[in-house]
């Protein structure tokens, strides 16, 4: 220990009442912290992987709906596509126009699909 750090232990035990005070006021049932020991990596991931699963289970039904109700929305779309393949410029078309109806899927502002081809 250096003399500096001798002089700052006198301070030790308010140090820890202002590090309780700041987790016990920012800690909320909304947005909960959580003490991790990291001394030993393995048990740091299973603790940290065990709270992301039990904080996140109660959502688990509503995003598998969504993920259900995406895909069959892209389904769709593939079939419409595959209906079409024959015919590549009504592919082009469906896929604009399907692109165009859902930009959500993040592929609606790719330019190579979005923009007029000519074929």
């Amino acid at each position: 220990l250096s003399a500096a750090d001798w002089a700052e232990r006198k301070y030790w035990n308010d140090y820890q009442d202002a590090y309780e005070g700041a987790l016990s006021r920012c800690s909320t049932d909304e947005a909960p912290w959580y003490i991790v020991p990291a001394n030993r990596k393995w048990y740091r991931n299973l603790l940290v992987a065990r709270t992301l699963v039990s904080t996140l289970r109660p959502y688990k039904e509503e995003w598998q709906a969504r993920v259900v109700k995406r895909g069959e929305r892209e389904l769709a779309r593939l079939e419409k596509v595959q209906q079409t393949a024959n015919q590549p410029v009504e592919a082009n078309t469906v896929l604009r126009s399907e692109l165009k109806r859902s930009p959500e899927n993040g592929l609606a502002t790719s330019p190579e699909l979005t923009s007029e081809t000519s074929s």
